[in-house]
């Protein structure tokens, strides 16, 4: 992510000189090009032609101005990359310096959400279990009790993810896998969820790529959640060599809305008992493995598509 920040920011302040200088040096280039041109046009006078023919005198003049143009064109092209280098080593060391603290806090907020993570598993799982040995009973407080613990755990599970997923040290390798059997696999086990509702598999028989197959896994878990949660009537799923399509009738997301799909703790239905950390789980998988996550929604569909690049 910060590699992406600091080359952007890299890219545009080189793009912004590269157009102050081809815009300067075309008007000193041009400027002086017009001004050759009106003084060839001049009276000479007549000792310094020699024995030259206006035609000779005019050829030899428009050869000298050709000639110092292209000398000057040279001149201003090298002056020109050697700014742009200059310009290309200052930026990088501007950005990453500028970067820095934004990295520095960006970590620590990372590591205070694992080690908060960390310390409310024991005391939530502790309370959970004490509660359970009580007994059950027909109260309508003790199934409170037990939605929000199993809420917490959710939600501590999910901070968690989070956390480990944007570690930069987390290494996991790529493996050849029938990818259209591991997208059965996961339908197969999201199926009874869906109730009455249809779950279509446009899938082929096999499908074998080499791939991050926990992370791909990971992401289809949490699109394929979404949908068993929102999908009104209907969810398919498509897979094809390079992306996959996970999608599902609904409610229209208003763009305002959609665009921040993707952020931590937002969520479009807030009446769903989710964490609203799912989908930015899964867009920050995609990110970490240079993949494409989308959503679309118009006519009552929305549409997740995961590009494998």
């Amino acid at each position: 992510m910060f590699r992406k920040l600091r080359n952007r920011f890299i890219w545009m302040t080189m793009l912004a000189t590269t157009i102050i200088l081809v815009v300067s040096f075309s008007l000193v280039f041009f400027g002086v090009s017009a001004s050759m041109r009106g003084r060839s046009h001049e009276e000479v006078p007549m000792e310094f032609r020699g024995e030259l023919s206006d035609e000779m005198f005019h050829e030899m003049m428009h050869e000298e101005r050709e000639r110092q143009l292209e000398s000057l064109a040279r001149y201003l092209i090298v002056v020109g990359v050697g700014i742009e280098a200059v310009v290309l080593m200052v930026s990088y060391l501007y950005a990453e310096r500028s970067i820095r603290p934004v990295k520095q806090a960006y970590e620590q907020q990372r590591d205070f959400i694992a080690n908060a993570s960390h310390e409310l598993k024991t005391p939530i799982a502790s309370i959970q279990a004490n509660f359970e040995a009580l007994g059950a009973t027909e109260e309508p407080w003790t199934s409170n009790i037990d939605a929000e613990l199993a809420h917490a755990q959710s939600l501590v599970a999910d901070l968690l993810t989070l956390a480990r997923t944007d570690d930069v040290t987390m290494q996991r390798q790529k493996k050849r896998v029938d990818v259209a059997k591991l997208v059965k696999d996961k339908a197969r086990v999201i199926e009874p969820r869906m109730g009455e509702r249809e779950l279509r598999l446009r899938v082929p028989e096999r499908l074998e790529m080499e791939i991050y197959d926990e992370d791909f896994g990971q992401i289809l878990n949490i699109l394929l959640d979404n949908a068993a949660k929102y999908a009104k009537s209907w969810t398919e799923v498509r897979l094809e060599k390079g992306w996959l399509e996970v999608r599902n009738d609904g409610k229209t997301i208003p763009p305002t809305k959609l665009s921040r799909i993707f952020e931590r703790f937002y969520q479009v239905d807030k009446t769903s008992g989710g964490t609203g950390l799912g989908l930015a789980i899964a867009k920050a998988v995609a990110d970490r493995r240079r993949w494409s996550l989308t959503a679309e929604s118009a006519r009552g569909e929305i549409v997740f598509k995961l590009r494998l690049k």
